[in-house]
């Protein structure tokens, strides 16, 4: 398991990237490390869950494909390793099925980040989780595969932001499938977040 805690975030990429109402497709930037460094609208022939290293240096290094309201559900660290990812929204909900085939990102959602799935080797998935100021701060979340496993925490800064990457083995995944994250004290209501589902 790869852990990925208490990267150095950075604010103020985040507060340049584009602010929207519905989600967009954006293009997510990253440095030589794959680390985000801005977000901005998509030209129409990109490619949703593309992962591409340009051949530039220093902020536009490597490109990452999303649809999502802000740059906000950008990953903090782009797979590297990979061609192609996918990208579902942390929704703060309660309760939902194994596959949360009832959550849903859109308006009035809150979200409280996003998670970011991708092919670690041909027999596991890697999980990059990327919790926002929704969350609570300088608190433990725990990340489970719903009906399955939990994948392990991720601690919260003072701000409420916190990420982590997790690698868990494919055998037993469906057509899809799905995350949630709570408080490792135990859910209060309005305490957990449903990731939208994912598609295998």
């Amino acid at each position: 398991m790869r852990k990925l805690l208490f990267a150095a975030a950075s604010v103020a990429a985040l507060q340049t990237a584009p602010s929207l109402a519905a989600d967009q497709t954006l293009v997510c930037w990253y440095n030589d490390n794959g680390a985000f460094a801005a977000a901005e609208a998509a030209p129409a022939s990109a490619t949703l869950g593309a992962v591409l290293r340009t051949g530039d240096s220093g902020d536009k290094a490597y490109s990452y494909v999303i649809s999502g309201r802000s740059g906000a559900a950008c990953p903090y660290q782009v797979p590297l390793g990979t061609k192609s990812a996918k990208t579902s929204a942390l929704v703060r909900q309660d309760e939902a099925n194994c596959t949360n085939d009832e959550v849903s990102g859109a308006e009035p959602a809150t979200l409280g980040g996003s998670v970011t799935v991708f092919r670690a080797s041909s027999q596991t998935t890697g999980a990059s989780v990327h919790l926002t100021g929704a969350t609570k701060p300088n608190s433990t979340y725990r990340v489970k595969l719903k009906c399955g496993k939990q994948l392990g925490v991720i601690k919260t800064d003072d701000k409420g932001d916190g990420n982590a990457t997790f690698d868990f083995v494919n055998d037993g995944l469906g057509s899809s499938f799905a995350f949630d994250v709570s408080p490792e004290s135990g859910p209060a209501p309005g305490d957990t977040f449903q990731s939208v589902k994912i598609p295998r």
